[in-house]
């Protein structure tokens, strides 16, 4: 009999589903505890049985390493400039709550409009059955003067002491000042920037607590009325009196998350007037069965107008755009999911990915931006290449991230050109999740050089914090020194954060912008387009990205060798173009919109050039 190609597919997938151990096919030897089953479908492949004893993940001393004409070079600064921090997770030996071993995240502004940036970290206090306990951790506001950080946390009244989750940087009502939201397990909270060194919370009257487990979060105008809104990553319903406990090989550990229900993300539109109203369903950005973790907002089919994209933990991923694909949405919604139909909700062979971070760049530089995003132990790290017309293909083999990435559990992951080559490369921050029980458990983290065919891991020749193995989490750059590289702040579960800075020895140029619009709005959806010796790159205009944390608010780009002066263009999410045809190198630019005229360009003056 003949065989239906696509029905031979579709068996050929499922036995390959089955070979990897996946749970409902066979092969698995998790128990559960309490009556509660453990499933490998989303814990990835078995832990070993060699011993209790945690292992950790070291960098290959046998590999060959790539041709670099630079070598990167970060080290840690974080004690020598005052950053002093660890978060507190509350974990307690034997009682495997989910929350437990997810971090905390890190968000880079300019809290005092001094032009330096300050850095924010999220924290985890004590936990008990009826939700958080106040106690003395509180999240920390390191405040930047003169290329040192002091803690002021207490004096700016920021130190809020939910369980801290993610955290966005914006200014909500445009006086100037940047406020921040936080994302906790249970209530959220919005912290606005008075003006005068403190800040006030102002959760209840603006109505944006939500009572989920909420992750990521960023700010953007969504609905174009040049008002600042918000969207809220949420998670999983997992209270701590239902907490539960998977065995892995006979050894206790972390249920994943298809032991938990999804909860659904929250959209809130601005009023204009301090108060915010929920509104995903009417915007049609309610999608069924989301366990989001990440979020990303750009521009990814060249209409100005930005997509949303969320990473969900072992459940498809989501692609909100406003051009109708085929939806189901509802009537007139202002967007609509098209994730499955564009090839970027699943994997190269139809699978769930456990999606924890993404990163946003041209990776491949053919003027579209892609999107890589960070996954489970002995699973690839994808790499969605987008081919245009807001359609992609995981490209992850031919680039070698599914070769990089296979050891590696990835949490924050973010773009960054180390060597200035004008090739974006990325960092990703790495650490397992079962627990200390399991092998392996810490893990070495990633830098990864982009050649322009495909990622190597050089990981090993940047420094000793790379060979060091700990449990990374949220991660998130900022050239915090204004020397025209990206420095990488990492939060992490087993040790105090870092700060690595970039002391990188290169011959590669830089350009920086600082782009403001009228209404305070950052124009999210637009890009920019820098030409320089006979290259072209396209930078988006984004919002959000990474795991649980938010970056410099500047853009940062490598030009690579040549001189004289660069090309720029900006477009802007209304439709209009600016171009500037001389721009000097090696400096920061700030781009200012005016009201009745064309944008002016301000020089800024980096430090060292």
């Amino acid at each position: 009999m003949p065989v239906n190609s696509k029905y031979a597919t579709t068996l050929c997938r499922w036995a390959l589903l089955c070979l990897t151990v996946l749970s409902g096919c066979g092969g698995s030897d998790v128990q559960s505890v309490g009556g509660h089953e453990g499933s490998l479908s989303e814990a990835g492949a078995s832990p070993s049985e060699s011993g209790s004893s945690a292992i950790s993940i070291q960098p290959k001393t046998n590999q060959k390493d790539p041709e670099l004409s630079v070598h990167p070079q970060f080290v840690d600064v974080a004690t020598d400039v005052g950053v002093e921090f660890r978060f507190f997770s509350d974990a307690v030996p034997g009682r495997y709550w989910l929350p437990e071993i997810m971090g905390g995240g890190a968000a880079w502004l300019d809290a005092d409009a001094d032009g330096q940036l300050d850095l924010y970290l999220m924290n985890g206090t004590t936990l008990t059955d009826s939700g958080p306990s106040a106690g003395p951790h509180g999240n920390r506001l390191f405040q930047q003067i003169g290329g040192q950080f002091v803690d002021v946390s207490h004096a700016a009244a920021t130190a809020h002491g939910g369980y801290g989750q993610g955290v966005a940087a914006g200014d909500f009502d445009g006086d100037g000042f940047t406020d921040l939201y936080l994302a906790n397990w249970r209530e959220n909270c919005l912290l606005h920037n008075n003006g005068d060194g403190t800040f006030e919370d102002v959760t209840a009257t603006a109505g944006v607590a939500g009572r989920q487990w909420s992750t990521s979060v960023t700010w953007f105008d969504i609905n174009d009325d040049g008002l600042l809104d918000l969207y809220v990553t949420n998670y999983l319903d997992i209270n701590l009196s239902q907490s539960r406990t998977c065995r892995y090989n006979n050894r206790p550990g972390y249920c994943g998350p298809g032991q938990y229900a999804a909860v659904p993300d929250e959209v809130y539109l601005s009023r204009g007037d301090g108060t915010f109203r929920e509104s995903a369903q009417e915007l049609g950005l309610l999608a069924a069965d989301g366990k989001g973790l990440a979020v990303s907002v750009l521009d990814l089919d060249d209409d100005l107008q930005p997509e949303i994209y969320v990473a969900n933990d072992m459940t498809r991923n989501f692609l909100f755009t406003r051009t109708s694909v085929g939806s189901q949405a509802g009537p007139n919604p202002l967007f609509h999911e098209v994730a499955m139909e564009t090839g970027c909700g699943l994997s190269d062979t139809g699978r769930n990915e456990a999606s924890m971070g993404i990163a946003t760049a041209d990776f491949d530089t053919d003027g579209r931006v892609d999107l890589f995003l960070t996954h489970y132990f002995q699973s690839k790290n994808t790499l969605y290449r987008n081919l245009g017309g807001l359609m992609f293909d995981d490209d992850s083999r031919r680039w070698k991230v599914a070769a990089t990435s296979y050891n590696f559990l990835g949490f924050g992951i973010v773009p960054l050109d180390w060597n200035r080559d004008g090739r974006p490369d990325v960092f990703i921050a790495n650490g397992h999740v079962l627990g200390p029980e399991h092998e392996p458990n810490q893990m070495t983290q990633q830098l990864l050089w982009n050649d322009g065919k495909a990622f190597h891991d050089v990981s090993h020749l940047a420094g000793p914090y790379f060979t060091e193995p700990c449990l990374g989490r949220g991660t998130s750059i900022a050239d915090f020194d204004s020397d025209g590289d990206s420095d990488i702040v990492v939060t992490h579960l087993d040790r105090p954060v870092a700060l690595l800075r970039n002391d990188t020895q290169t011959t590669g140029h830089f350009l920086g912008l600082e782009i403001r619009s009228t209404n305070r709005i950052p124009p999210v959806g637009g890009r920019v387009v820098v030409e320089f010796a006979g290259r072209q790159q396209v930078v988006p205009i984004t919002a959000g990205g990474s795991y649980l944390s938010s970056g410099d608010p500047r853009l940062l780009i490598g030009l690579g060798d040549g001189s004289g002066v660069c090309k720029v263009t900006v477009y802007w999410p209304d439709g209009r173009e600016s171009r500037w045809d001389d721009l000097v190198i090696d400096r920061y630019w700030q781009i200012v919109e005016q009201v009745d005229s064309d944008p002016v360009c301000i020089p800024k003056r980096a430090s060292g050039f």
